[in-house]
């Protein structure tokens, strides 16, 4: 497995259809999609690849976890086409308060899912808890 692969949000294909993705000029609703099925391809690609997830210490209850990758969210997204060279800085940041503009407006979480109660993260004693049921 080469270096960083086990941190890596975006692998090299996943930048490519970003790429041809982001040409058609989508919505934040095609956004929201597309970045479902990047999280759904980029798990793909660490299953064929045999990429393990990093060990981390939780802090909550001191047991070592494999570290769960969060979600592609739109915001990382937008980074990623910075990164590609598609958008310059200073369209990341307006396409940045666009994005969190229309999060406001619909109430939206960080990943484009509605809230249901107003809360935007999950506590990080829920994220070891799933982290330990995923490993079982």
């Amino acid at each position: 497995m080469p270096s960083g692969d086990a941190q890596r949000a975006w692998f090299p294909e996943m930048l490519a259809e970003l790429e041809r993705f982001w040409s058609n000029n989508p919505n934040w609703s095609e956004v929201i999609t597309f970045c479902e099925r990047m999280t759904s391809l980029r798990s793909d690609i660490r299953d064929q690849r045999d990429i393990r997830s990093p060990m981390m210490t939780c802090r909550s209850c001191g047991k070592k976890h494999a570290m769960t990758l969060p979600p592609i969210s739109p915001r990382s997204l937008l980074f990623a086409l910075q990164k590609i060279d598609a958008i310059a800085d200073e369209e990341l940041k307006r396409l940045d308060k666009e994005w969190m503009r229309y999060r406001k407006t619909e109430n939206l979480d960080a990943r484009g899912h509605r809230n249901a109660d107003g809360a935007d993260n999950k506590t990080h004693a829920s994220a070891c808890h799933r982290a330990e049921q995923e490993s079982s």
